[in-house]
Protein backbone atom coordinates (compact mmCIF):
# COMPACT_ATOMS: atom_id res chain seq x y z
CA UNK A 1 0.00 0.00 0.00
CA UNK A 2 1.39 3.45 -0.85
CA UNK A 3 1.81 6.70 1.42
CA UNK A 4 -1.33 7.51 -0.77
CA UNK A 5 -3.34 4.95 -0.02
CA UNK A 6 -2.45 4.74 3.70
CA UNK A 7 -3.37 8.28 4.77
CA UNK A 8 -6.38 7.81 2.80
CA UNK A 9 -7.51 4.78 4.47
CA UNK A 10 -6.45 5.93 7.85
CA UNK A 11 -8.20 9.42 7.87
CA UNK A 12 -11.78 9.25 6.65
CA UNK A 13 -14.80 11.36 7.19
CA UNK A 14 -17.28 9.77 9.48
CA UNK A 15 -21.04 8.84 8.73
CA UNK A 16 -22.08 12.60 7.74
CA UNK A 17 -22.04 16.23 7.99
CA UNK A 18 -23.18 16.81 11.51
CA UNK A 19 -26.09 18.00 11.92
CA UNK A 20 -25.79 22.15 11.45
CA UNK A 21 -26.56 24.42 14.41
CA UNK A 22 -28.77 27.52 14.79
CA UNK A 23 -26.08 30.33 15.98
CA UNK A 24 -26.25 30.51 19.82
CA UNK A 25 -24.60 31.83 22.60
CA UNK A 26 -22.60 28.98 24.49
CA UNK A 27 -22.19 30.70 27.70
CA UNK A 28 -23.75 34.33 27.92
CA UNK A 29 -22.48 35.41 31.59
CA UNK A 30 -22.98 39.14 32.68
CA UNK A 31 -19.63 40.17 31.38
CA UNK A 32 -18.60 37.20 28.80
CA UNK A 33 -20.11 35.61 25.49
CA UNK A 34 -19.00 32.82 23.83
CA UNK A 35 -19.87 31.02 20.76
CA UNK A 36 -19.96 27.64 19.63
CA UNK A 37 -19.20 28.56 15.96
CA UNK A 38 -16.21 30.91 16.61
CA UNK A 39 -13.53 30.22 19.17
CA UNK A 40 -13.85 33.61 20.45
CA UNK A 41 -15.65 35.19 23.55
CA UNK A 42 -16.73 39.01 23.92
CA UNK A 43 -16.18 39.78 27.31
CA UNK A 44 -16.63 43.14 29.85
CA UNK A 45 -17.27 46.08 28.39
CA UNK A 46 -17.46 45.14 24.59
CA UNK A 47 -19.45 42.10 25.50
CA UNK A 48 -22.19 44.98 27.22
CA UNK A 49 -21.84 47.33 23.57
CA UNK A 50 -22.22 43.90 21.35
CA UNK A 51 -25.54 42.91 23.32
CA UNK A 52 -27.09 46.44 24.27
CA UNK A 53 -27.12 47.59 20.57
CA UNK A 54 -27.88 44.66 17.98
CA UNK A 55 -25.72 41.70 18.46
CA UNK A 56 -25.40 39.08 16.06
CA UNK A 57 -27.62 40.46 12.97
CA UNK A 58 -25.75 44.06 13.62
CA UNK A 59 -22.19 43.16 14.72
CA UNK A 60 -21.30 39.26 13.23
CA UNK A 61 -19.34 36.94 15.52
CA UNK A 62 -16.11 38.00 16.87
CA UNK A 63 -12.66 37.24 14.82
CA UNK A 64 -10.34 37.80 16.95
CA UNK A 65 -10.36 38.26 20.94
CA UNK A 66 -9.61 41.63 22.06
CA UNK A 67 -5.99 43.04 21.93
CA UNK A 68 -4.05 46.41 21.96
CA UNK A 69 -3.99 48.12 18.04
CA UNK A 70 -3.11 51.59 17.76
CA UNK A 71 -6.05 53.82 15.89
CA UNK A 72 -5.39 57.57 14.85
CA UNK A 73 -2.23 57.51 16.85
CA UNK A 74 -3.04 56.24 19.98
CA UNK A 75 -3.20 52.50 21.49
CA UNK A 76 -6.48 51.10 22.25
CA UNK A 77 -8.07 48.01 23.27
CA UNK A 78 -9.95 46.98 20.25
CA UNK A 79 -11.89 43.82 19.18
CA UNK A 80 -12.81 42.98 15.54
CA UNK A 81 -16.39 41.73 14.71
CA UNK A 82 -17.42 40.18 11.39
CA UNK A 83 -18.95 43.76 10.52
CA UNK A 84 -17.32 46.04 12.62
CA UNK A 85 -14.66 47.14 15.11
CA UNK A 86 -15.26 47.98 18.96
CA UNK A 87 -12.47 50.29 20.04
CA UNK A 88 -12.52 51.40 23.53
CA UNK A 89 -12.14 54.82 24.45
CA UNK A 90 -11.65 55.07 28.35
CA UNK A 91 -11.63 58.65 28.23
CA UNK A 92 -15.22 58.90 27.12
CA UNK A 93 -18.13 58.91 29.43
CA UNK A 94 -20.22 55.77 28.95
CA UNK A 95 -21.74 55.09 26.53
CA UNK A 96 -19.62 56.63 24.58
CA UNK A 97 -16.30 55.10 26.05
CA UNK A 98 -16.81 52.21 23.03
CA UNK A 99 -16.96 53.42 19.64
CA UNK A 100 -16.99 51.76 15.75
CA UNK A 101 -13.97 51.64 13.46
CA UNK A 102 -14.26 53.80 10.29
CA UNK A 103 -14.33 50.75 8.30
CA UNK A 104 -16.43 51.95 5.24
CA UNK A 105 -14.22 54.47 4.90
CA UNK A 106 -11.24 52.45 5.60
CA UNK A 107 -11.98 50.24 2.79
CA UNK A 108 -13.11 52.85 -0.08
CA UNK A 109 -9.78 54.09 0.67
CA UNK A 110 -7.54 50.82 0.04
CA UNK A 111 -9.62 49.86 -3.05
CA UNK A 112 -8.35 53.42 -4.25
CA UNK A 113 -11.87 54.66 -4.38
CA UNK A 114 -12.12 57.86 -1.56
CA UNK A 115 -15.25 59.08 -0.63
CA UNK A 116 -14.29 62.40 -1.70
CA UNK A 117 -14.16 61.35 -5.05
CA UNK A 118 -17.40 59.62 -5.38
CA UNK A 119 -20.05 61.42 -7.49
CA UNK A 120 -22.68 63.07 -5.65
CA UNK A 121 -26.57 63.43 -5.60
CA UNK A 122 -27.94 64.86 -8.61
CA UNK A 123 -30.29 66.54 -6.33
CA UNK A 124 -31.17 67.29 -2.92
CA UNK A 125 -34.65 66.53 -2.58
CA UNK A 126 -36.08 63.39 -4.09
CA UNK A 127 -39.09 61.53 -2.79
CA UNK A 128 -38.83 58.76 -0.55
CA UNK A 129 -35.45 60.32 0.29
CA UNK A 130 -33.46 61.79 2.83
CA UNK A 131 -30.26 64.10 1.97
CA UNK A 132 -27.10 64.16 3.92
CA UNK A 133 -25.49 67.72 3.16
CA UNK A 134 -22.28 66.43 4.87
CA UNK A 135 -21.11 64.17 2.29
CA UNK A 136 -23.64 65.43 -0.39
CA UNK A 137 -25.28 62.05 -0.82
CA UNK A 138 -29.61 60.50 -0.81
CA UNK A 139 -30.33 57.77 1.22
CA UNK A 140 -33.58 56.65 0.06
CA UNK A 141 -36.50 53.93 0.06
CA UNK A 142 -35.15 50.31 1.95
CA UNK A 143 -31.87 52.23 2.90
CA UNK A 144 -33.50 55.04 4.35
CA UNK A 145 -35.58 52.81 6.42
CA UNK A 146 -32.79 50.37 7.89
CA UNK A 147 -31.02 53.76 8.46
CA UNK A 148 -34.02 54.91 10.56
CA UNK A 149 -34.60 52.23 12.34
CA UNK A 150 -31.52 50.98 13.51
CA UNK A 151 -28.84 52.57 15.89
CA UNK A 152 -27.08 52.56 19.35
CA UNK A 153 -29.07 52.73 22.25
CA UNK A 154 -27.76 55.78 24.06
CA UNK A 155 -31.20 56.70 26.35
CA UNK A 156 -32.64 53.75 26.74
CA UNK A 157 -36.56 54.82 24.68
CA UNK A 158 -38.21 52.75 21.82
CA UNK A 159 -36.94 54.29 18.40
CA UNK A 160 -33.69 55.41 17.37
CA UNK A 161 -32.65 59.02 17.08
CA UNK A 162 -30.58 60.81 13.95
CA UNK A 163 -27.78 61.12 16.63
CA UNK A 164 -28.03 56.96 17.84
CA UNK A 165 -28.47 55.95 13.72
CA UNK A 166 -25.24 58.15 13.03
CA UNK A 167 -23.52 56.29 15.68
CA UNK A 168 -24.04 53.16 13.98
CA UNK A 169 -23.94 53.31 10.96
CA UNK A 170 -21.97 57.16 10.03
CA UNK A 171 -22.93 59.51 6.82
CA UNK A 172 -23.22 57.99 3.42
CA UNK A 173 -20.16 57.92 1.52
CA UNK A 174 -21.78 56.79 -1.79
CA UNK A 175 -25.19 56.75 -3.72
CA UNK A 176 -26.48 53.81 -4.08
CA UNK A 177 -25.49 51.54 -6.99
CA UNK A 178 -24.89 47.67 -7.67
CA UNK A 179 -21.48 45.91 -6.64
CA UNK A 180 -20.75 42.26 -6.39
CA UNK A 181 -19.55 41.84 -2.74
CA UNK A 182 -17.04 39.49 -1.27
CA UNK A 183 -19.77 37.06 -0.92
CA UNK A 184 -20.34 36.70 -4.94
CA UNK A 185 -24.18 38.86 -4.66
CA UNK A 186 -24.65 41.10 -6.87
CA UNK A 187 -26.84 43.55 -5.16
CA UNK A 188 -27.58 47.26 -4.68
CA UNK A 189 -25.34 48.35 -2.37
CA UNK A 190 -24.58 51.78 -0.74
CA UNK A 191 -21.61 52.49 1.74
CA UNK A 192 -21.30 54.29 4.94
CA UNK A 193 -18.72 55.60 7.31
CA UNK A 194 -19.09 52.48 9.63
CA UNK A 195 -21.11 50.74 6.99
CA UNK A 196 -22.13 48.68 4.05
CA UNK A 197 -25.96 48.34 3.04
CA UNK A 198 -26.97 45.64 0.89
CA UNK A 199 -30.34 45.54 -0.60
CA UNK A 200 -30.71 41.62 -1.19
CA UNK A 201 -34.05 41.18 -3.54
CA UNK A 202 -33.65 37.35 -3.40
CA UNK A 203 -34.48 37.08 0.40
CA UNK A 204 -37.49 39.90 -0.15
CA UNK A 205 -38.65 43.07 -1.40
CA UNK A 206 -36.86 44.77 1.17
CA UNK A 207 -34.20 43.13 3.11
CA UNK A 208 -31.57 44.64 4.37
CA UNK A 209 -28.17 43.25 5.14
CA UNK A 210 -24.90 44.80 6.38
CA UNK A 211 -21.78 43.54 4.43
CA UNK A 212 -19.19 41.77 6.53
CA UNK A 213 -16.69 45.01 6.51
CA UNK A 214 -14.79 43.36 9.71
CA UNK A 215 -13.73 40.05 7.91
CA UNK A 216 -13.12 42.56 4.52
CA UNK A 217 -10.79 45.16 6.06
CA UNK A 218 -8.95 42.20 8.56
CA UNK A 219 -8.94 39.53 6.55
CA UNK A 220 -9.05 35.45 7.98
CA UNK A 221 -6.29 35.64 10.52
CA UNK A 222 -6.51 37.74 14.10
CA UNK A 223 -3.57 40.53 13.89
CA UNK A 224 -0.26 40.16 15.37
CA UNK A 225 -0.53 40.01 19.05
CA UNK A 226 2.73 39.22 21.22
CA UNK A 227 2.30 35.13 22.38
CA UNK A 228 4.40 33.88 24.88
CA UNK A 229 7.00 31.81 24.17
CA UNK A 230 6.42 28.33 24.37
CA UNK A 231 7.88 25.83 26.60
CA UNK A 232 10.27 23.29 24.70
CA UNK A 233 8.87 20.47 26.34
CA UNK A 234 5.36 21.24 25.30
CA UNK A 235 4.48 19.00 22.69
CA UNK A 236 1.40 20.28 21.53
CA UNK A 237 3.39 24.30 21.08
CA UNK A 238 3.80 25.92 17.34
CA UNK A 239 0.43 24.71 15.90
CA UNK A 240 -0.75 27.26 13.36
CA UNK A 241 -3.97 29.52 14.04
CA UNK A 242 -6.82 28.29 12.17
CA UNK A 243 -8.06 30.22 9.11
CA UNK A 244 -12.05 30.81 9.00
CA UNK A 245 -12.72 27.51 11.31
CA UNK A 246 -12.07 25.52 14.10
CA UNK A 247 -11.02 22.10 15.01
CA UNK A 248 -11.55 20.83 18.49
CA UNK A 249 -9.35 19.10 20.03
CA UNK A 250 -6.19 20.10 17.77
CA UNK A 251 -3.68 18.41 19.43
CA UNK A 252 -4.34 14.62 19.59
CA UNK A 253 -2.30 11.69 21.92
CA UNK A 254 -2.45 8.57 20.83
CA UNK A 255 -2.50 6.48 23.44
CA UNK A 256 -3.18 2.66 23.65
CA UNK A 257 -3.85 2.67 19.51
CA UNK A 258 -6.90 3.87 20.18
CA UNK A 259 -8.59 5.83 16.63
CA UNK A 260 -9.25 9.51 17.48
CA UNK A 261 -12.55 11.92 16.62
CA UNK A 262 -12.05 15.67 15.34
CA UNK A 263 -14.99 18.24 15.20
CA UNK A 264 -14.29 20.53 12.36
CA UNK A 265 -15.99 23.37 11.32
CA UNK A 266 -15.33 26.36 8.60
CA UNK A 267 -17.63 29.66 7.73
CA UNK A 268 -17.67 32.30 5.08
CA UNK A 269 -18.98 29.95 2.37
CA UNK A 270 -22.09 30.68 0.28
CA UNK A 271 -24.90 29.40 1.84
CA UNK A 272 -25.63 26.46 0.05
CA UNK A 273 -22.78 25.71 -1.76
CA UNK A 274 -20.64 22.37 -1.90
CA UNK A 275 -17.96 22.24 0.08
CA UNK A 276 -14.58 20.20 -0.92
CA UNK A 277 -12.36 18.60 2.40
CA UNK A 278 -9.19 17.34 2.18
CA UNK A 279 -6.43 16.67 4.64
CA UNK A 280 -2.34 17.36 4.70
CA UNK A 281 0.15 15.71 6.28
CA UNK A 282 2.60 18.94 6.41
CA UNK A 283 5.71 16.61 7.36
CA UNK A 284 5.77 15.15 3.77
CA UNK A 285 3.24 17.35 1.69
CA UNK A 286 1.40 14.64 0.88
CA UNK A 287 -2.58 15.82 0.00
CA UNK A 288 -5.34 13.06 1.12
CA UNK A 289 -8.48 13.44 -0.87
CA UNK A 290 -11.70 12.83 1.08
CA UNK A 291 -15.00 11.40 -0.44
CA UNK A 292 -17.60 13.00 1.48
CA UNK A 293 -20.37 10.73 2.25
CA UNK A 294 -23.96 12.58 2.63
CA UNK A 295 -24.75 16.36 2.60
CA UNK A 296 -21.42 18.42 1.78
CA UNK A 297 -23.22 21.50 1.85
CA UNK A 298 -23.16 24.60 3.54
CA UNK A 299 -25.66 25.31 5.67
CA UNK A 300 -28.06 28.85 5.36
CA UNK A 301 -25.22 30.75 7.54
CA UNK A 302 -22.39 29.77 5.55
CA UNK A 303 -20.99 27.02 7.94
CA UNK A 304 -19.57 23.67 7.58
CA UNK A 305 -19.14 21.09 10.19
CA UNK A 306 -17.95 17.41 9.88
CA UNK A 307 -16.78 14.79 12.03
CA UNK A 308 -13.40 13.31 10.89
CA UNK A 309 -11.66 10.03 12.53
CA UNK A 310 -7.97 9.63 12.58
CA UNK A 311 -6.24 5.45 13.11
CA UNK A 312 -3.95 5.22 16.04
CA UNK A 313 -1.60 4.25 12.56
CA UNK A 314 -1.65 8.16 11.86
CA UNK A 315 2.22 9.09 11.78
CA UNK A 316 3.16 11.65 14.61
CA UNK A 317 2.90 15.46 13.43
CA UNK A 318 1.31 18.48 12.18
CA UNK A 319 -1.77 18.08 10.01
CA UNK A 320 -4.03 20.56 7.95
CA UNK A 321 -7.67 20.00 7.21
CA UNK A 322 -8.43 22.13 3.95
CA UNK A 323 -12.44 23.31 3.08
CA UNK A 324 -12.79 24.94 0.07
CA UNK A 325 -16.01 26.16 -1.65
CA UNK A 326 -16.62 25.04 -5.23
CA UNK A 327 -18.46 28.42 -6.13
CA UNK A 328 -17.22 31.05 -3.91
CA UNK A 329 -13.67 30.07 -3.75
CA UNK A 330 -13.36 30.54 0.15
CA UNK A 331 -10.87 28.46 1.88
CA UNK A 332 -11.22 27.33 5.67
CA UNK A 333 -7.93 25.86 6.97
CA UNK A 334 -7.51 23.91 9.98
CA UNK A 335 -4.60 22.60 11.98
CA UNK A 336 -4.24 19.71 14.34
CA UNK A 337 -1.63 17.88 16.04
CA UNK A 338 -0.68 14.15 16.54
CA UNK A 339 1.25 13.13 19.14
CA UNK A 340 2.97 9.77 20.85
Amino acid sequence: MNSHQMYRCTIAVVVALLVALVPAESVQAQNRICFNEVPDCIEGRFAEYWRQNGGLPVFGFPITPAFQQEVEGKVRLVQIFERNRFELHAENAHPYDVLLGRLGDDLLQRRGTPWQNEPKAPTTQQSSCRYFAQTQHLVCDAFLRYWQSHGLDFDGRRGFSEAESLALFGLPLTEARVETNSSGDTVLTQWFERARLELHTNLGPDVVLLGLLGREAFGSQPPPQPQPTPSPADPCSGIPPSVNGVVVPNCVRVINNEPFFLEVSGFGFTPGERIGLYVTYLATGAVIPIDNTGDSTADAEGRYRVGITGSSSNPSGLYAITMEGVQSGNKAIVYFKVIR
